[in-house]
């Protein structure tokens, strides 16, 4: 918010003055990995809960969705029956309850959710009839990409290969 502040209260005029007095506090002013991406705004980056905002923003309305979708093709109970079938494995909290019976997402539940959905709804939308079959296969590949999007998102660096696949997902 500081660096927002002093930058605002000069004028354009004044650029040597906004690097120079930003360099005396050791902030670099220039381009970055971020400069050019569309959707994306470097004074938020400091946002400690910026990449939980965007997970939760983009899972949350996935659920929403997806939860239409199913209701939609009649497939509710066949996802809620493999979502508590999940086995356990290393790093993975076995879902204690059905999946409609979750009332309020919690991290440890998006987590879960992340790990698994494409599975889930892979078993949830199987045998589909003809006329359901482009539907379940476009459902599929869109939450796909989302889950691929934030698992790609939590990566520590990016290079531009895995910013790519982001944008793709995107």
């Amino acid at each position: 918010m500081l660096y927002r502040e002093k930058g605002l209260k000069h004028e354009p005029a004044e650029v040597a003055g906004i690097a120079e007095y930003f360099q005396r506090l050791g902030v670099k002013i220039g381009n970055h990995v971020f400069t050019g991406l569309d959707r994306v705004s470097p004074a938020d980056l400091h946002n400690l809960g910026l990449l939980h905002n965007i997970y939760r923003g983009l899972f949350t309305h996935m659920i929403q969705w997806v939860e239409g979708f199913l209701k939609k093709h009649k497939r509710q109970q066949v996802f809620d029956d493999a979502w508590k079938e999940i086995p356990p494995y290393p790093g993975f909290s076995v879902p204690k309850k059905a999946y409609r019976e979750i009332t309020q997402w919690k991290g440890k539940e998006m987590c879960n959710l992340g790990g698994c959905i494409s599975a889930v709804l892979a078993s949830a939308l199987r045998n589909p009839d003809s006329s359901q079959y482009q539907d379940f296969k476009s459902a599929f590949k869109c939450v796909c990409a989302v889950v691929g999007f934030t698992l790609l998102a939590q990566y520590r660096s990016h290079t531009p290969d895995t910013l790519s696949y982001m944008e793709s997902y995107l």
